[in-house]
């Protein structure tokens, strides 16, 4: 380990007769010989020359460093000015010198013992008188007051601009007895627009407006704003956000809400959340043959609105909603009297307005819609051509599909459902429906383009159950599908690849209605939403034990009634799911909340 000793000599500056008119400074010279385990250092040392008023222990006054001061045969000149610091001639002062190898980061070495400062006689004076007359340091704390100062004897003349500072003032000294009426006017205090002088960094005000105006802002950073809002039914407070909102969160709890009774209604029905998790539901009035809408007002679904959307015929079976870009909700759906596609573009978040739109009426359109959307927004809707037996996709140009164009593919077969995945590169995936007396399978059907024009279908091996499909594409790219039919059980099948060419099917309940849906929690794991039928139909869920679905535990939700002849499935953001459904013995739309993730 490298030893430092270090030889010095104090030079404090001095001045002649001859140089009266220029002031005495505060620094001085520090000149020393460094030896590095006794020879003399000849390279680059970082120094540390802290100032003490006691030779032993204590805390430092004040410290300079520096850095990469150059070492030549030992010798080395520095200049130090702790100009902070009154050098008071009644005290004695102590210089502690830390040195470390130009190079390192790591830490100094003191050079002990301390070396005691003693200035040279004339410099004990030039602390004290100055040229111009009596300085800061001959003068006792205290001892020129009110008293010995005339009236008006420090005036502007006798105070440089800047001079007086808040260093220089104690806290509390200048009250409103100090200062007369008028004294501080505009034209006293100088003002930069965009800038308020005066206003601490880091107090969590700003300065703004122009020249003669005076604008703070808060930052919200560093000030809470006002308090406003307030939680929604079923909510709890959990804190207030910087901007004054309120943090609310769902009571613990679970929520069964009855949307709407007034007639038959929900025998289809489609799903979504808005970013503030209030739901979205779309579903067919059977009695009307509508196609309409309840917005949700609160997360917690306590109130909303109905709202009739489309009433051109029977309008609203085998629906898709989905969520674009601006909280815009979108809407696919099936026209039963033309049997054509028809697609509602909401104009605003709210859909208190709209347009309906006829997409493809060349072909009888089927009992089976289902729809994407591409990360621009545009939707990809697939769909039963049931003049030909085929699927069939319309590619949308635009988010509210104004415009696209229909594309044909043949070779796929009936389709007895439909469920929509879009992929990373912005392709979309096709699950499709089978129908076991028909001896159709299960079947995922891949575009080739981000159009879809063409693609490949492919079954499932074994997977021939009926109507209805779920499909969801995992983070590792690979597709996950479970089906349901009357008669016939849950099934999912763990796609092997990201093509399903092979995979795993793992059979569960027996006995689920025409009704499925799935979604992925941020695990990977994916929750399954189906009815069951034991007498009455119960909603259930089934929550995967693993990423392939090939062990878990199914519950019932809702109990004692025909429950799950339709269902819908989404998460919120708290991995809660949120389930509307079809009660099918009150003929009513109904929603349903758990409690927890799990719905335990």
């Amino acid at each position: 380990m490298a030893t430092y000793r270090l030889w010095f000599l104090l030079a404090f500056g001095l001045f002649t007769a001859g140089s009266v008119a220029a002031p005495v400074g505060t620094g001085f010279t520090y000149q020393g010989e460094l030896k590095v385990s006794g020879v003399a250092a000849n390279s680059a040392h970082d120094f540390e020359f802290a100032l003490f008023n006691v030779d032993v222990a204590g805390a430092a006054i004040s410290t300079l460093t520096r850095g990469d001061l150059a070492v030549n045969a030992g010798l080395f000149t520095v200049e130090l000015d702790y100009t902070d610091v009154p050098f008071v001639a009644a005290e004695q002062y102590w210089l502690e010198v830390r040195v470390r190898d130009g190079g390192s980061v790591g830490g100094y070495t003191p050079l002990l013992p301390r070396q005691k400062l003693t200035p040279a006689p004339y410099a004990v004076n030039a602390r004290t008188v100055q040229a111009g007359g009596v300085t800061q340091g001959a003068i006792a704390v205290g001892a020129v007051g009110n008293a010995q100062l005339q009236n008006g004897a420090v005036a502007t003349p006798q105070i440089t601009d800047l001079a007086v500072t808040n260093v220089k003032i104690a806290n509390a000294t200048i009250t409103d007895a100090k200062i007369a009426n008028a004294t501080i006017t505009a034209a006293k205090l100088a003002f930069t627009p965009g800038d308020v002088t005066g206003v601490a960094a880091g107090s969590g005000l700003t300065g703004g407006g122009t020249a003669g105006d005076l604008v703070l802002a808060v930052d919200t950073t560093a000030i809470q704003a006002r308090i406003t809002g307030s939680c929604g039914n079923g909510e709890y407070f959990r804190g207030i956000n910087a901007d004054g909102s309120l943090d609310c969160e769902l009571l613990p709890v679970a929520f069964d809400r009855v949307l709407d009774l007034v007639g038959e209604f929900g025998s289809h029905v489609a799903l979504a959340l808005r970013a503030d998790q209030r739901p979205l539901v779309a579903y067919h009035d059977v009695t009307n043959g509508n196609l309409k809408l309840y917005d949700c007002a609160d997360a917690s679904c306590a109130s909303g609105t109905r709202r009739l959307l489309d009433s051109a015929g029977d309008v609203g079976e085998n629906i898709a909603l989905a969520i674009g870009p601006g909280g815009l909700p979108v809407i696919a759906y099936r026209s039963v009297t033309a049997q054509s596609l028809k697609f509602y573009e909401c104009a605003n978040a709210a859909c208190s307005s709209g347009t309906a739109r006829t997409l493809d009426d060349v072909v009888d359109v089927g009992a089976a819609v289902g729809m994407g959307l591409r990360a621009d927004g545009r939707p990809v809707i697939a769909y039963y051509d049931l003049s030909n037996f085929r699927l069939r996709v319309y590619d949308c140009n635009n988010g509210g599909c104004s415009s696209g164009a229909a594309h044909a593919h043949p070779g796929t077969g009936p389709l007895y459902g439909a469920s929509v995945a879009m992929r990373a590169d912005g392709r979309a995936l096709f699950a499709m429906g089978g129908n076991a007396g028909a001896g159709t399978t299960v079947r995922v059907y891949d575009c080739s383009d981000t159009g879809c024009t063409t693609g490949t279908s492919r079954s499932l091996t074994d997977l021939n159950y009926s109507t209805p499909v779920s499909l969801v594409i995992r983070g590792n790219g690979r597709p996950l599908v479970a089906t349901a039919g009357i008669g016939s059980g849950l099934a999912v099948h763990d796609c092997a690849d990201a093509v399903c060419i092979g995979g795993t099917r793992t059979n569960f309940d027996s006995g689920t209605t025409n009704a499925v849906g799935m979604a992925l929690r941020g695990d990977g794991r994916a929750l399954v939403v189906f009815g069951a039928s034991s007498g009455a139909t119960d909603l259930r869920v089934f929550d995967c034990g693993n990423a392939g679905c090939s062990a878990g535990s199914s519950r019932s939700l809702v109990a004692g009634g025909n429950f799950g002849t339709y269902a819908a499935l989404a998460l919120r953001d708290d991995g809660r799911p949120v389930i509307a459904h079809f009660d099918a013995a009150n003929d009513d739309l109904r929603l349903h909340i758990c409690a927890n993730p799990d719905c335990s």
